[in-house]
């Protein structure tokens, strides 16, 4: 029974994905042309993260957007003309992505890497297409059967012909593989020009599983001892502190109250964020 459903799920879910593609763009309050889920057609999807996006963008000199699933952000950052990178593993998000791109006249002005981030050059298996696909088994309930072997590389390799400055903006989005994918941004968050980091992670997620992530943890120290300062892209004011982070596992109760979280470099221009 179980090889069943996993079987009909795996079939509807490459269905809904490509039925994206059957219909017709739709012009988003941005001021950019986007196939896609409703919720980012009528700009309606993470409000406060895109506010402080598109203020990261006025100063951004380039934007990398590892996970960039069907392109967002990335038709985001291109309508406020920064220089863009988008990391997508998946074939039918890479064709959605490019389709996009097309529709607003901007397949020339993107790099995009046709592969997944991690710890390691190689390659991998992931779970699942469109969004909420992971590198997790049984992450959002993907079917076991709707996979892809894609190839993997540390980002410190895929960036290393590039400058990434203070000035630069970074959005990871993989779906409970973060901590890899930070190991092999090592280089990048160890520089003494580090980045923005915008970080969709938390103690609460969608492992099969269930239950707290204890891995956030790891994940916070990792961060904080790079020298960056970790705040809820929620409420930028809300800075987010171990002590916090332990007690809500003393309490197995999230008390972040987000999953996503902007890292934040010593020095940086808070000013920035200003309404």
């Amino acid at each position: 029974m179980n090889v069943i459903i996993d079987k009909i799920r795996s079939f509807n879910r490459r269905r809904l994905t490509r039925r994206y593609l059957k219909k017709t763009s739709v012009m988003t309050p941005f001021g950019f042309k986007f196939f896609g889920p409703k919720i980012m057609q009528n700009g309606n999807f993470e409000v406060t993260e895109t506010e402080i996006l598109k203020k990261l963008f006025f100063q951004a000199d380039i934007f990398v957007n590892v996970g960039a699933n069907f392109g967002y952000y990335i038709c985001m950052a291109l309508h406020m003309d920064v220089r863009s990178i988008a990391i997508e593993p998946i074939p039918i998000n890479q064709k959605i992505l490019k389709q996009n791109l097309i529709e607003n006249n901007w397949d020339q002005n993107v790099i995009l890497h046709p592969i997944a981030c991690g710890n390691s050059d190689g390659h991998i298996t992931i779970y699942g297409e469109g969004t909420g696909a992971s590198i997790i088994p049984g992450w959002a309930q993907n079917p076991s059967r709707l996979k892809h072997i894609v190839p993997v590389k540390k980002l410190d390799n895929i960036l290393a012909n590039e400058k990434v400055t203070s000035n630069s903006v970074i959005l990871i989005d993989v779906e409970g593989f973060e901590l890899d994918v930070l190991h092999g941004a090592q280089n990048i968050m160890a520089s003494q020009d580090k980045p923005v980091i915008m970080l969709e992670s938390g103690l609460t997620d969608h492992r099969s599983e269930g239950g707290l992530n204890l891995k956030f943890l790891e994940i916070f120290q990792y961060i904080t001892k790079n020298n960056y300062r970790v705040f809820s892209a929620e409420n930028i004011n809300f800075e987010i502190t171990q002590e916090l982070i332990e007690k809500s596992i003393e309490k197995y109760e999230d008390q972040l109250g987000t999953h996503n979280f902007l890292l934040i470099p010593n020095g940086f221009d808070f000013s920035l964020l200003a309404d």
